[in-house]
């Protein structure tokens, strides 16, 4: 197993750093601070990260390019979806328009991660607003869906999730991955002619392997051998699980809530680890909510993709 480095980008630290997305266009990435309603740039060639507030929103849960426009991106506010102008230096993004709201039926809910797939089509699941007590891992009443760009609509793929999180696509086995950190396991999917995911089974359990701990399955990744890179919330480290189901990797990193993880660099062989400061279970103190770089692991992951609308 070839060694790594794990290294800390600029700053800022970030209460919930998630979502991060690789722009191979521009060479950067893209974060963000889901409960400051901010987004982030690594500028890559200059290590320097750039942090703007999105106007009138309230929450980003995710934040991807448009494809084919300059300084457009999709950002989930709550049960909205926002399309937004940055330039990716200055300290407040536009809010263009609302391209479309989950409504009424998702009172109390709102976006957590969100992908897009190699057909330019994007995914993302609810759960509910952690407030007035709310315990959003005894509550499983978010949903998945498919937004459909055409009809500027979501199309509910599944339901009765607490927590929903990683996503990953394996287009040669034509296979989804899902990640439900209430019930702390990976779904794996087939996806039809249409995007739509179908017969979904348990790929793996983590309360099988971690017995009565108190860590949890985050954010995901996959690289171009179909190999899965899983966040592990409050357990320090990245896990690399094979196609078999297997663990065959631990990627240790120096802050106990780790949140998400993405490919990038020039040749996508850069590993990029988002965190969180703010206390989930316990005090977190420095590192925790920096982004960190992994070098050295020998892989390269897919490219990501931006929406398409």
């Amino acid at each position: 197993m070839a060694s790594y480095k794990v290294e800390q980008i600029p700053d800022p630290r970030l209460d919930l750093g998630e979502g991060p997305h690789w722009d191979s266009e521009n060479q950067s990435l893209f974060y963000v601070n889901l409960f400051e309603a901010t987004i982030h740039r690594l500028d890559y060639k200059h290590n320097k990260v750039y942090s703007a507030t999105v106007e009138g929103c309230t929450f980003a849960s995710f934040v991807i390019p448009v494809k084919g426009r300059k300084n457009e991106l999709v950002v989930g506010d709550g049960t909205r979806l926002v399309l937004v102008s940055w330039n990716g230096i200055s300290g407040t993004a536009q809010l263009i328009k609302v391209l479309a709201d989950l409504g009424e039926k998702a009172a109390g809910h709102r976006w957590n991660d969100g992908k897009v797939d190699s057909r330019g089509r994007l995914y993302a699941g609810t759960m509910i607003i952690e407030d007035d007590g709310k315990d959003p891992f005894k509550t499983n009443s978010g949903c998945f869906y498919r937004y459909d760009a055409k009809t500027a609509s979501f199309v509910e793929q599944f339901s009765g999730l607490f927590v929903s999180n990683g996503l990953a696509w394996n287009d040669k086995s034509k296979q989804f991955y899902f990640v439900d950190s209430g019930t702390n396991d990976i779904k794996r999917f087939d996806v039809d002619a249409a995007g739509n995911l179908v017969n979904g089974k348990v790929f793996f359990d983590l309360k099988k392997i971690e017995q009565n701990s108190i860590n949890f399955f985050d954010g995901m990744t996959i690289d171009t051998d179909g190999n899965l890179y899983v966040a592990v919330f409050h357990g320090s480290k990245v896990v690399k699980i094979n196609s078999n189901g297997k663990i065959i990797q631990e990627i240790q990193i120096p802050a106990k809530q780790v949140t998400s993880v993405a490919f990038g660099g020039p040749n996508l062989d850069e590993l990029f680890v988002t965190t969180a400061k703010k206390q989930v279970i316990e005090p977190q103190h420095p590192p925790a909510g920096a982004t960190f770089k992994v070098t050295g692991l020998g892989t390269r992951g897919t490219a990501m993709n931006a929406v398409e609308l």
